[in-house]
């Protein structure tokens, strides 16, 4: 048990702290501070922060729905993309965790410098070239590199890849992925040092009853330019000027569409004898009055009502009432 303080020794303390002659905290005797560790691990620094990889996610979330979107159509085949996991290490261990052989694309994403990769399973990529020559979308028995034919087939599906990584930028930051080079091995291509920082980005690919891995590896130093514009707020801000200047370039597109537009005079029903015995100058009595509004189509579509005229030297219809259909 601690000593008990006399009267006069209690006072003498309280006017010690009123004046400031002693500290609070050094009276607090036997009362250690928490102290909080986190472990840190100096090979393989962070570099992002929550908030960024949070935006990565939504990035590349949106490039494997346009991206499944674009190939399904090409393929001609269900075809189905999911990001798995947003992960950060070094360039040696993405190159460790790559089999060989595999298909490999070193692209680039001017206006920011440096180099990338986008790595796809064999088992995938041949399934894409077999539906692709007219086939079933099996893959052969023994995964072996591409030859410089199926190299080319498979340039045809990285552009519409790069097409879709482009527009799931456009809310963040204007890029223009390019293909630089295509590869078997990736440990041939050294776009940065082991020890560098990467991103990886991991999707899971579908095509019909086959499916694989497909990777995209974004070293640090490409993004570090535009690191600040990488957060969730900016994202949203930036979709919702985006969908307004879609929306618009949309509404323009759609005005300059040609659409046939005609008018039914009436109909007439006959019989067969009389059809074959009809000649020229014979009269066809229709169902219509002379002054009732004819039906105006808008492809196959009643929309107005006219009555037939002439204008200068041409027939012609004057609109006399619209056609309200339901939902409309």
């Amino acid at each position: 048990m601690g000593e008990i303080l006399s009267q006069e020794e209690i006072d003498a303390l309280l006017r010690a702290l009123s004046s400031g002659a002693a500290e609070a905290e050094r009276i607090k005797e036997g009362v250690k501070p928490e102290v909080r560790l986190k472990v840190y691990d100096f090979r393989r620094p962070e570099k992002f922060s929550k908030d960024q990889i949070r935006t990565f996610h939504m990035i590349f979330s949106t490039f494997a729905r346009l991206g499944a979107t674009n190939l399904a159509g090409f393929l001609r085949s269900r075809l189905q993309i999911d990001l798995v996991s947003v992960d950060q290490l070094t360039y040696d261990e993405f190159v460790r965790s790559v089999p060989s052989p595999t298909f490999v694309c070193v692209f680039s994403i001017p206006p920011l410098e440096g180099r990338c990769v986008l790595q796809m399973s064999l088992d995938v990529v041949f399934s894409m070239i077999d539906r692709l020559l007219g086939g079933v979308g099996a893959p052969p028995g023994n995964l072996r590199p591409l030859t410089e034919i199926e190299n080319r087939i498979m340039l045809e599906v990285v552009e519409r890849l790069m097409s879709a990584l482009k527009e799931a930028w456009a809310n963040i930051y204007q890029i223009d992925p390019r293909v630089e080079n295509l590869e078997s091995n990736l440990e041939f291509v050294q776009i940065v040092s082991g020890n560098d920082m990467v991103v990886l980005f991991s999707f899971e690919v579908e095509v019909g009853e086959r499916s694989g891995v497909m990777t995209i590896c974004i070293p640090y130093i490409v993004v570090e330019p535009i690191a600040q514009k990488l957060s969730a707020s900016l994202w949203f801000a930036s979709r919702k000027s985006y969908d307004a200047r879609a929306q618009e370039n949309i509404r323009h597109w759609l005005q300059r569409v040609r659409l046939p537009v005609w008018v039914k005079l009436g109909e007439a029903r006959i019989r067969l004898r009389e059809l074959l015995a009809l000649e020229v100058g014979d009269v066809l009595l229709l169902d219509r009055r002379v002054h009732e509004p004819l039906e105006i189509y808008v492809g196959k579509r009643v929309k107005m009502r006219g009555l037939p005229g002439r204008s200068g030297r041409r027939l012609a219809v004057k609109v006399t009432e619209y056609v309200e259909e339901e939902g409309q």
